[in-house]
């Protein structure tokens, strides 16, 4: 069986990029799309100092804004919200490009070494990544993030902090007033570009958009069905869960359940739901920010998944090879102790009595976005257990946020920025199609969104938000032609006359 274990450890190895040359502008732009995952399921956002992180990540200064904390409220004073610039390439008339990284703090390498930076370059446009306010250091005057701290952690205030910028920008950026602004962002912070462009259209001229789940949904089980189409052994991972997991969670046999987290080497996992979740995230993790082969020495990683299963002839062989794969996974990204496990699979382990990404992104799914990752009851396939349902993502935010709302405002959230059936204007859109995420983006299936023209791109193979990547000459035709796609789109707005 070691041989199960030694595939499963060159997957673990590509997913991770420990011992695989791969460009660190890659790397960190998909442990950011990590942090799109729900945090229930056991992936950290990625702040600054979070591992692991690249060693090349170039220095910038850091600037900081004096921000609203209350935007319906101008008595409430201001905190400071921080900020990169990418001037280097800024003629004066050219484009104000503004990214925000969303739920984690803001980091340099957007800022000089993306496809992004390199957009604005070919603009001879200026930069500017901007933190999304309660990450990184943008907070306001808080001692922890109690439930009532929260508050001014909401869609429309963080639209209006980007809207308050563009209006009153730095004085000593010398931006011209009639300058054109395109706001840019990926998952998350796609959405927000997306509306900023929907609800300020005087101030945002354009808005390129990447991986955006504009659907708020409380129950998204198309996830899961997202990571199924994507593995070639989806059933055998089934099986692993339908026959041998799940009749033995759900038995209500104790020590068949302990016998059962320390096959995959989680026993410390007092929470069965908490367990079940985490043995789900290898998987998802592999598929939402699936990187191809770099070289042709690389491993495939989604085939290589796959290639354990072919020689299982039973659910109870599927099981097995999947558990040895989940602990050389976790061994491979650095979740290797007790305290590691706990760390990032414990609910009880997300912090609220002090600063971190994790706890309000948790309180922003919780509070109007939902995007809860369950069990597809409809569905005959899944890679993750039946256990996992909403009241177990509900049950967390109640834990987490006492007197929060008692399930997120999604109705109200896809009232007002449109959601499926929004109306957008001059934004241009990039999914990938084996992106999980892509069910609640203008490229799924039950979308009808109204826009302009042709200014929707679905890549061939790609994955969460990786357009952002710098290009590189192992990328797909289709990821080319997915920037070729924006240029063109973006210099048709720009250079209209």
């Amino acid at each position: 069986m070691m041989k199960y274990f030694s595939l499963f450890f060159i997957i673990a190895t590509i997913v991770s990029g420990c011992s695989v040359k791969v460009n660190a502008a890659s790397i960190l732009l998909n442990l950011h799309a990590r942090s799109m995952q729900s945090p229930q399921a056991g992936i950290n956002p990625i702040s600054e100092n979070g591992p692991p992180q690249p060693t090349d990540v170039p220095s910038l200064p850091v600037f900081y804004y004096n921000q609203t904390i209350d935007h319906f409220d101008k008595n409430s004073g201001t905190f400071l919200q921080r900020y990169y610039i990418n001037s280097t390439f800024y003629k004066e008339g050219g484009p104000i490009f503004l990214h925000t990284p969303g739920e984690t703090g803001i980091n340099p390498i957007i800022t000089t070494s993306s496809f992004v930076s390199e957009l604005a370059t070919s603009f001879n446009g200026l930069l500017i990544s901007i933190e999304h306010r309660y990450y990184g250091e943008s907070y306001p005057p808080i001692n922890d993030l109690s439930t009532p701290n929260m508050k001014f952690l909401t869609v429309d205030q963080a639209l209006l902090d980007f809207a308050n910028f563009i209006k009153y920008p730095p004085q000593e950026l010398n931006i011209a007033k009639d300058s054109k602004w395109i706001t840019v962002g990926g998952s998350y912070a796609g959405n927000l570009a997306t509306w900023m462009r929907e609800k300020f259209p005087n101030l945002v001229f354009a808005a390129y958009v990447s991986s955006a789940p504009i659907e708020a949904k409380l129950d998204f089980f198309e996830f899961d069905q997202g990571v199924v189409n994507a593995l070639p052994c989806a059933q055998n991972i089934s099986d692993a869960f339908k026959f041998v997991y799940d009749p033995i969670l759900m038995s209500g046999n104790d020590s068949a359940i302990l016998e059962l987290k320390q096959q995959f080497g989680l026993e410390m996992l007092q929470d069965n739901k908490d367990f079940a979740s985490a043995i789900s995230h290898p998987t998802a993790s592999i598929v939402q920010n699936y990187v191809p082969p770099q070289t042709p020495d690389q491993p495939d990683p989604i085939l290589s998944i796959c290639a354990p299963f072919a020689q299982s002839s039973s659910p109870e062989i599927s099981a097995f090879i999947y558990s040895e794969g989940v602990k050389a996974f976790l061994n491979l990204t650095g979740v290797i102790t007790p305290e590691d496990k706990l760390a990032q699979f414990a609910t009880t382990s997300i912090s609220t009595t002090e600063k971190n990404d994790l706890a309000p992104y948790t309180y922003q799914y919780c509070n109007e976005l939902g995007y809860y990752q369950t069990f597809p009851k409809s569905s005959s396939l899944s890679t993750r257990s039946q256990i996992i349902d909403i009241d177990y993502y509900q049950g967390q935010c109640n834990f987490l946020f006492p007197g929060i709302v008692s399930s997120p405002t999604i109705q109200k959230t896809n009232k007002k920025f449109g959601g499926f059936n929004g109306k957008f204007s001059r934004t241009v859109f990039v999914n990938g199609d084996i992106d999980p995420w892509t069910a609640l983006t203008v490229s799924s299936k039950s979308a009808n969104p109204k826009v302009e023209g042709n200014t929707i791109f679905l890549v061939k193979g790609g994955s969460h938000v990786r357009d952002f990547a710098p290009p590189s000459p192992s990328d797909s035709d289709s990821l080319n032609e997915a920037r070729t796609f924006v240029y063109n789109t973006l210099a048709k707005w720009l250079y209209k006359k």
